[in-house]
């Protein structure tokens, strides 16, 4: 019997025969199809199957989910259609990060004496993301993946960017708070014309609808202060600032665009209001350099140097006068901004975006050995992004 037992415990500590998982390139930023790179299906409804398959053009696969406060998540692994050959797969879970998505939190290979998956974890409040892949580098074939979830944090989320409350905005996995100044009599002088006229409208936000001018406004708020907030959004390439103050000991204000002056949100008595923008990922890269060497995402089908004013049509006038105001806000024609760039050289590139078909045109120049410049969609004026310094802001084009 204890002869028995004994070559019972060792053939469970016996090596299945699987061996090492293969495609294990988590770091290979290049690829486009890998763990970084995978094949996104957006987002995956609780306790409902996701089905897909396992090709050799799509080998990596992924479906998020957000979860408003704690809770326990359950993803499963099984068939895409009853009586298929079984996938052999492996799953992973990862949590949004301020810098993306980072290593997994967990992962997963066989499930209950079957080639599937499966992880149990308990989350809180966060972005994730489940991704499947094959255990070897050939397998092939279909799978369903389904993500059960128990606890408070199941329920949707805000569908506003910045969450139910002012205060919710530094707590937010989605956004950094990069900066807070209070703008006062005293330095409001050192605030620019654009920024002056925000302040004035976030003061009209509460009863003080009467204000007109930055002083004016100062003058009825708490304290003779209001607080900015400079908020990024990482994954969208995009930055606000939300104009905050006391009136009568309560919570106002509004939230602009960094860049331009939409408000995209009401602060009434603490509470976000009237809010139009939501969680975005942006398809432009991190800078200008990563969308010229990207090839796996970007096509470049046109490109040409510009030194005359004559070389450009009147769209791309337009486009290059936009460009050069980022740097140069009293540029009044083509061949005045030409004098002012380095070398005297405007780029004007066409680009496709592979994945989406959709045709950009990049206007970029140096100023002081550094790159700046505008992209918009192609045919337009309407900005998909800005070059500032090389990096790639005030993002427009994205995945939704």
């Amino acid at each position: 019997m204890k002869k028995l037992l004994f070559v019972l415990l060792f053939a469970g500590c016996m090596d299945d025969g699987k061996g090492p998982e293969d495609d294990l390139d988590i770091l290979d930023d290049s690829k486009a199809d890998s763990q970084r790179k995978p094949t996104d299906h957006g987002a995956i409804d609780f306790d409902v199957k996701a089905t897909s398959a396992i090709t050799d053009a799509a080998k990596f696969h992924a479906w998020t989910f957000e979860l408003s406060n704690d809770a326990r998540i359950t993803a499963t692994t099984s068939y895409a259609v009853k009586g298929q050959r079984r996938t052999d797969t492996v799953l992973y879970l990862y949590k949004e990060g301020p810098s993306g998505w980072g290593s997994y939190i967990a992962r997963n290979d066989d499930f209950n004496s079957t080639p599937y998956s499966q992880v149990k974890k308990d989350l809180g409040a966060g972005r994730y993301r489940v991704l499947v892949k094959g255990h070897d580098a050939d397998t092939r074939g279909k799978f369903g993946l389904t993500v059960g979830c128990d606890g408070s944090g199941c329920a949707p989320a805000a569908t506003c960017l910045f969450g139910f409350t002012y205060s919710d905005i530094p707590g937010n996995p989605a956004l950094d708070v990069i900066n807070r100044v209070k703008v006062t009599a005293a330095n409001l002088h050192q605030f620019s014309a654009a920024d002056q006229a925000k302040l004035v409208r976030a003061v009209q936000q509460s009863s003080h609808t009467d204000v007109t001018t930055p002083l004016e406004a100062l003058s009825r708020v708490d304290e003779g202060e209001v607080n900015i907030t400079f908020v990024n959004e990482p994954a969208a390439r995009r930055m606000f600032m939300a104009y905050e103050y006391g009136a009568g000991d309560n919570s106002y204000g509004a939230i602009f665009e960094r860049r331009g002056d939409d408000m995209v949100s009401k602060i009434h008595d603490g509470d976000l209001e009237a809010c139009t923008v939501k969680r975005e990922t942006c398809l432009l890269p991190a800078d200008w350099l990563e969308m010229r060497t990207d090839t796996a995402s970007f096509a470049r089908t046109a490109t040409k140097t510009v030194t005359a004013a004559a070389q450009l049509n009147t769209l791309e006038t337009q486009q290059a006068l936009g460009a050069f105001r980022d740097s140069f806000d009293d540029v009044t024609s083509v061949t005045d901004g030409l004098s002012r760039i380095d070398g005297g050289k405007l780029g004007v590139h066409a680009y496709r975006h592979l994945a989406t078909g959709r045709e950009l045109t990049v206007v970029e120049y140096g100023a002081g050995d550094t790159s700046i410049g505008a992209i918009y969609y192609s045919g337009s004026t309407t900005r998909a992004g800005s070059i500032n310094d090389l990096f790639i802001e005030a993002c427009t084009f994205f995945a939704n």
